[in-house]
């Protein structure tokens, strides 16, 4: 299926069903979201995006591409600070990218409800606390295996 197709799938059942459904892709929202294991459900954005959301959206150069990733800030000009939970950058996106909301998923034949799974927000919140510490552990091993390499190989 071509992505440009799937886009549009996803999007009519959105406007059809008021959800979409669809299986991830991708390691980029691990441990919230595991490819092939987790479904997530979509929803129109009928509320503000804040802080914390997931959400679907096209990147700027690949609008065939789908994405989703946290929303961690929007900033004054409207342009949102998106960030995958295993990833280490934050990704400028305009709002007219953003087509979609993580209402939830199903893990395991269960149903995490993003606004109302007090265990989920809790997680959330830790989640993108802890990201200064896990990108520190990230990197600082990298940059000390790289000056030990320096050091001895030039």
């Amino acid at each position: 299926m071509s992505e440009n197709r799937e886009i549009n799938d996803i999007l009519a059942q959105i406007e059809e069903k008021g959800k979409a459904y669809f299986y991830t892709k991708g390691v980029s929202m691990l441990p919230t979201l595991k490819e092939g294991r987790d479904i997530s459900v979509l929803a129109p954005l009928t509320r503000e995006i804040k802080r914390g959301d997931v959400v679907l959206f096209t990147r700027k150069g690949e609008p065939d591409r789908l994405v989703l990733h946290r929303v961690i800030k929007r900033r004054r000009d409207g342009i949102y600070l998106i960030r995958g939970d295993n990833t280490y950058r934050n990704e400028p996106v305009k709002e007219k990218n953003v087509l979609a909301l993580l209402e939830g998923f199903f893990r395991k034949g269960r149903y995490f409800d993003c606004e109302k799974s007090k265990r989920y927000r809790i997680y959330s919140s830790l989640w993108m606390f802890f990201y200064p510490f896990r990108k520190a552990f990230y990197f600082l091993p990298r940059r000390a295996a790289a000056k030990i390499k320096h050091a001895l190989f030039g």
